[in-house]
């Protein structure tokens, strides 16, 4: 078996080739960011990639003319690029790519799916005329996951002799690129004022994963162009990232900043200039030199800054880094990149709440394996102990199973579940028209669990109904790696937990202290949270007979500004939300009133 098995990397060991801890259980397999058993669906348009005059003479290409490119190998080899829309299909398949077009088609060379030696590319037909242009860039949209091969961009002015240009080397073993991301190589010193210009992209090795091209396009390069590729708020090699930290959570904030030199010329003592900023003003800055403080034409640079700062309030925060060096920037629009999170009260989370993106499913493509099979988690590292009293999921639009099954592991075990709650899902509680709803999954009914200090735990999502769908909206980009899969992800379907998936499923640990737990003669099992709110209020609770159950809302003057009548059934699960966004700021009564009798329960309102 090709790719990396190990077991669990525990906090502080590096995810990727590096030593390994071994833990219990769960196995390692990075890189994989997707299953053949995993659907994936873009939920959103994708903007348009390049903007109006930066193409050469209209050269582009999206892949969609089939003819405009030809096949080979080098070496003896026999494996093969093809031109489509299928995903990458072998035992590790990676998602397919996001292009901007690649509904249109893709290049692709799956060499999980081959799995023989490989040397092979994929060329452009005929040569490009580039006669006057002194200086050339190409720039294209990929998706790519590393395992021992290398990959190039190809250069010929005869179409027999090729100057390469290594692309990727600095991803990591069993790691990918962003999906889709857009990368420049500056070719002028072969194809610069030539009449006549091939170019190929090369993917050489055995057995790897897979490369996707698309939106192929010739640019005026830039003699000097140093350009941030991007900036993350945590270390996501020894640790995690998390885009929503409870304050009791909060750590120091660890800056990444990777760059490229997209210029003809090398450049000298290159430096990072960082700003930390809570939304209204900063609150830690500083420099700090590239590891590669001179790089080369196409080379590429990644540093990691212990800030100092750890945040001590609640708020948006926001990352800021610029790159420079010694030469001056041609393209200075590209040296800038951002990273943001939020400091919560009691939300823990790794989806970005702004970028939900993607839903993708616990069921079954060919029929083979039992939807109840699958489970999908997150880890969360503690710095210091709480009690977990909620777990909040946010379930896609396309889910049909009527109930899950959340699970508390900690990562040294994940055959045994410290807390498991199975909870039933009601229609009004699966997202619908790009509309994400939030809910809250009491853990112990209510009491919560405890999770200690300077341990990593995962809080996972599964399906209890054969054949049925569970869907979990996520946001992409979660370069750490933080999302774990159970299922039959192994040679053979060989079922286990794996970890090297990029999306960040919307599950979310709740710290809210609370959440608590109410009953009265007519009801049980009554919780009304978040308290204090600022929206929404969640209500929930059982019957204990066939009855009206009447839910109000009294202001302090009296006055009833919410209510709403619910017929149920004795051992009945009853759920209403109250949306409090356009009411005054202040103190509300939640009343629920039975046959028999009623109770209340004060609310604030932020």
């Amino acid at each position: 078996m090709k790719k990396i098995y190990a077991s669990i990397l525990a906090f502080g060991v590096a995810f990727g080739a590096t030593a390994q801890m071994a833990q219990q259980s769960a196995q390692l397999v990075k890189g994989i960011t997707n299953s053949s058993t995993i659907a994936l669906e873009q939920s959103v348009s994708t903007p348009s990639v390049f903007a109006a005059g930066d193409t050469i003479g209209g050269l582009y290409y999206d892949f969609s003319v089939s003819a405009n490119w030809t096949f080979g190998n080098e070496a003896g080899t026999t494996g093969s690029w093809v031109i489509g829309t299928d995903a990458p299909s072998g035992d590790f398949p990676i998602d397919v790519i996001l292009s901007a077009t690649a509904a249109n088609g893709f290049a692709l060379y799956d060499s999980d799916l081959l799995c023989g030696t490989d040397n092979a590319f994929v060329q452009m037909a005929n040569p490009v005329d580039l006669s006057g242009e002194a200086s050339v860039a190409i720039r294209f949209q990929q998706y790519y996951s590393k395992f021992q091969d290398q990959t190039f961009v190809e250069v010929s002015t005869d179409g027999t002799n090729w100057t390469s240009y290594e692309v990727n080397a600095a991803v990591a073993v069993n790691a990918g690129t962003d999906n889709p991301d857009e990368l420049e190589v500056n070719i002028s010193g072969v194809a610069a004022n030539q009449p006549q210009v091939w170019v190929r992209f090369r993917f050489m090795g055995a057995c790897d994963y897979a490369w996707m091209i698309d939106d192929v396009v010739f640019v005026e390069g830039a003699a000097s162009d140093l350009a941030m590729n991007d900036v993350w708020h945590g270390d996501i090699i020894n640790a995690f990232e998390y885009q929503q930290i409870p304050l009791a959570q909060a750590r120091e904030v660890v800056i990444g900043a990777t760059c490229e030199n997209r210029g003809a010329v090398a450049q000298t003592n290159a430096i990072y200039t960082f700003d930390i900023s809570d939304g209204s003003s900063s609150v830690a800055s500083g420099t700090f030199p590239a590891n590669n403080v001179s790089m080369a034409s196409t080379a590429y640079d990644t540093t990691w800054y212990d800030s100092g700062f750890t945040p001590s309030e609640l708020g948006d925060y926001t990352v800021t880094v610029s790159v420079a060096s010694d030469e001056v920037d041609e393209v200075p629009g590209n040296n800038e990149e951002i990273s943001a999170f939020k400091m919560t009260n009691n939300i823990y989370a790794h989806d970005d709440e702004d970028n939900i993106e993607f839903i993708f499913t616990g069921g079954d493509i060919d029929g083979t394996t039992t939807s109840n099979e699958f489970k999908v988690g997150v880890y969360y590292e503690m710095s210091a102990a709480a009690n977990l009293t909620a777990v909040q999921v946010a379930f896609g639009r396309l889910t049909t199973t009527t109930a899950c099954i959340v699970e508390v592991f900690e990562s040294s075990d994940l055959s045994n579940a410290l807390a498991t709650t199975v909870y039933d899902i009601l229609p009004s509680e699966v997202g619908s028209g790009g509309v994400s709803i939030l809910v809250d999954i009491l853990i112990e009914d209510g009491e919560g669990i405890l999770l200690d200090a300077d341990v990593i735990y995962l809080i996972s999502i599964g399906n209890t109904g054969e054949g049925e769908e569970l869907y979990i909206e996520a946001s992409a980009g979660d370069a750490d790696n933080g999302q774990l899969r159970y299922g039959p992800f192994g040679v053979g379907g060989s079922i286990d937990w794996y970890t090297g998936y990029t999306t960040s499923p919307t599950i979310r640990g709740n710290f809210d202290a609370t959440i608590s737990v109410e009953e009265n003669e007519d009801v049980s099992g009554v919780t009304i949270y978040p308290n204090p709110t600022t929206d929404n209020l969640n209500i929930n609770f059982v019957s204990k007979e066939d009855q009206n159950v009447t839910i109000n809302v009294i202001g302090v003057d009296g006055g009833l500004v919410f209510s709403e009548n619910l017929t149920t059934k004795v051992g009945q699960a009853s759920r209403t939300t109250v949306d409090f966004a356009n009411l005054a700021k202040g103190i509300y009564m939640v009343q629920l009133v039975g046959a028999n009798s009623s109770l209340t329960e004060r609310v604030i309102v932020q």
